[in-house]
């Protein structure tokens, strides 16, 4: 996966994670058909998870209202451009 940032590097982690035994199934027969390692595919999913989060403005700014209405919801999104 290719960073915003070119002077980004990877950094091997071993990790322990657990997972209920269908998902690693369902990662395995990915891997498979991929022709990668499971290892491979977790790290592919924990970059894609995070990916847009470099592009995002910077989250301390943002304001989480207590209780918004669905009209306020709508200009919200529409007002950042996401629907």
């Amino acid at each position: 996966m290719k960073s915003a940032n070119p002077e980004n590097e990877y950094i091997p982690l071993d990790l322990r994670i657990s997972v209920r035994r269908d998902t690693l199934r369902l990662i395995a027969e990915m891997a498979q058909d991929m022709g990668i390692s499971i290892n491979e595919v977790f790290s592919f999913l924990a970059e894609d998870s995070v990916v847009d989060l470099e592009l995002l403005e910077d989250l301390n700014e943002i304001e989480i209202p207590n209780q918004c209405s669905l009209n306020d919801l709508k200009n919200a999104l529409l007002k950042k451009k996401l629907c």
